[in-house]
């Protein structure tokens, strides 16, 4: 397609002004490369990494492209030809001590066919997020198990690295554990379970808590709030109006929409490896997202997603209040 609704939606572009950052010039360059008509130059491959993967190119388009896709797998075969230290570290790592971060990966927690998976980002790098599902979860089940010993392989997936054997080994360990309901709070690890791990119920804690908001006993909270939907669980999973349902819940709480919601959310920056190699205009989106959170004069920006909820933290600084809604829930949970 050449039409250019991509244009409009992409906001990578919208930093950029250059049509070889926006979707339609990625494919084009990418249909280039394989036909042969240009060398496979680091400036041509470099674009297949100028991406978030946040799919609004593909929400936008009206003959249904599937960006993301075509980006991953244009990725997986010409990683190796590129120079992304970063990028590559993060493959060796992950294989090697099974996480992106590098650490030890830490022991799981209890057997049972209803477990709750945090996710590298999460047990890392805000550990605050598990404590507080886990203590959510608590109220639900009254067994249940975590599992923390590996990675879910969306790494792999996103830096464009072979993958099949890694998710392959996680399957056999899920099903020697006999889990067949795994709950998780990260929305790429989500994604990544529900394409790739067949036979397993995959159910984001949203869900759950709605399905079980009756369990809940939530304080009043006097605070203006605002809610960030992150792309891979908005546009990537249709899971949108549970957590807007959760916060209404916590009474006294006005929730206020930004002006961009929903399927037509905006991207903070934070996702599909976009960090590692354009760290500056990874901090100019996630401040085009807090800018529209300041205008709407919130007190608390809440989100449901590791990643965004770090990236989005860390560029607020002391001008505003950045929640995952796990936390938040948690905070004003009367029972724990």
């Amino acid at each position: 397609m050449r039409c250019g609704f991509c244009r409009a939606s992409c906001p990578v572009f919208k930093e950029t002004k250059n049509e070889g950052s926006v979707a339609r010039g990625k494919l084009q360059t990418l249909l280039a490369l394989l036909e042969g008509e240009i060398p496979a130059s680091e400036k041509a491959l470099l674009r297949l990494f100028e991406c978030t993967t946040c799919d609004a190119c593909s929400a936008a388009c009206p003959a249904g492209v599937e960006v993301s896709s075509l980006i991953e797998e244009a990725r997986r075969r010409y990683f190796s030809k590129l120079e992304l230290p970063l990028h590559e570290w993060k493959v060796e790592i992950t294989r090697e001590m099974g996480n992106p971060f590098g650490e030890v990966m830490p022991a799981s927690e209890g057997e049972a066919s209803i477990a709750y998976f945090p996710g590298c980002t999460t047990q890392f790098r805000a550990k605050e997020i598990e404590e507080a599902a886990i203590k959510l979860l608590g109220l639900i089940y009254e067994d249940f198990a975590v599992i923390r010993d590996f990675c879910c392989g969306a790494p792999l997936l996103t830096f464009g690295s072979a993958w099949e054997d890694f998710i392959a080994q996680n399957r056999a360990k899920l099903e020697e554990r006999g889990v067949e309901k795994l709950i998780v709070t990260c929305p790429g690890c989500y994604n990544t379970f529900r394409r790739h791990y067949p036979g397993v119920e995959v159910v984001h804690l949203s869900r759950l808590l709605l399905e079980n908001i009756e369990k809940l006993s939530l304080s009043p909270l006097a605070a203006r709030v605002a809610y960030h939907d992150p792309c891979h669980l908005a546009r990537g999973a249709d899971i949108y109006q549970e957590p807007r349902t959760l916060l209404k819940a916590i009474q006294q709480l006005e929730l206020r929409e930004l002006k961009h919601t929903k399927r037509q959310t905006i991207c903070c920056g934070a996702g599909g490896g976009f960090p590692l190699a354009f760290p500056e205009l990874s901090a100019s989106l996630g401040k085009k997202r807090l800018e529209e959170a300041k205008a709407t004069k919130v007190e608390i920006l809440t989100t449901f997603c590791p990643s965004c909820y770090l990236h989005l933290k860390t560029l607020a600084g002391e001008d505003l209040r950045v929640k995952d809604v796990t936390i938040l829930l948690a905070e004003q949970e009367a029972k724990l």
